[in-house]
């Protein structure tokens, strides 16, 4: 009977063991729909290409208006010209999450250029256009930056024009600035509205008011590209708070959904605490 209690105890043990391991939310799980329309839609390509093809339309009509300074364009780059979609596969099939293995996704340097950039850049360059790529990649990755987007055949990808974060960095406006004072800005490219200015505050409603505040800019100086994988967009869902546990990450996600009820016949607002 000794015998018996200790093997029912262990298995009751190993049972209980079994469901919180099913229990443990699983964030990757949540962000593979993401990664597969990044990474197989026909959609998400034909987006780059409008984005860029709109540039390309836009850019002999500012290149005709008279400016004392050279003109220019800044981009981003994660998402903006590199598609690294396939480290964000990784954490996804791994339940990771930035920055694990970041640092050496970079060294890699072997990140694709999305569809489109490198035709309009190389046109932009054939234009006498200036390149910034101002990018939040840290300054220890610059040589394997210049390596990927040189590989890729992406032009005037040198020290001078590729301005990585600082350590005094907040945000991208600095640097923006930066460029600004010696050439003329004509257009910005990007995957967060960061990559534009900086919103008042990064919270839902703040960022569709800043959305909506610069609505003429899009499609004209403002390109906005894909990128449902990750951005300042998540970290609005979470109040700014990576560091809160996962399972309490996922009701953020979900506490911010407006849904059909079909026992109503209502749309409503979901009510998940998060506590």
């Amino acid at each position: 009977m000794k015998i018996k209690k200790i093997i029912l105890s262990f298995v009751a043990f190993m049972l209980l063991g079994m469901s919180t391991a099913q229990a443990k939310t699983n964030l990757g799980d949540q962000n593979t729909m993401a990664v597969a329309w990044y990474q197989t839609s026909a959609e998400v390509k034909a987006l780059y290409l409008q984005g860029y093809n709109v540039a390309r339309n836009n850019l002999a009509t500012k290149l005709a208006t008279p400016s004392e300074k050279p003109k220019a364009i800044i981009l981003d780059i994660d998402e903006t010209v590199l598609d690294n979609s396939p480290y964000q596969a990784y954490n996804a099939l791994n339940n990771r999450s930035y920055p694990h293995g970041w640092d050496q996704w970079v060294r890699a340097a072997k990140a694709k250029a999305v569809p489109g950039a490198k035709d309009f850049l190389n046109y932009a360059n054939e234009q006498g256009v200036q390149i910034y790529y101002v990018s939040d990649r840290e300054q220890s990755q610059l040589k394997a930056t210049i390596k990927n987007l040189t590989a890729e055949g992406l032009p005037q990808a040198d020290r001078e024009h590729i301005l990585l974060k600082q350590k005094q960095d907040k945000t991208k406006e600095q640097r923006r600035q930066q460029v600004a004072q010696k050439a003329d800005v004509i257009m910005l490219f990007g995957d967060n509205l960061s990559d534009f200015n900086d919103p008042a505050e990064n919270t839902v409603a703040k960022r569709t008011n800043d959305v909506m505040q610069n609505a003429a800019q899009f499609g004209d100086k403002y390109i906005i590209l894909p990128n449902p994988m990750y951005g300042n967009w998540e970290a609005a869902l979470y109040n700014n708070n990576y560091q809160q546990s996962d399972s309490k990450k996922s009701k953020l996600r979900k506490s911010h959904l407006t849904y059909f009820d079909p026992k109503t016949n209502k749309v409503k607002q979901t009510t998940v605490t998060t506590k």
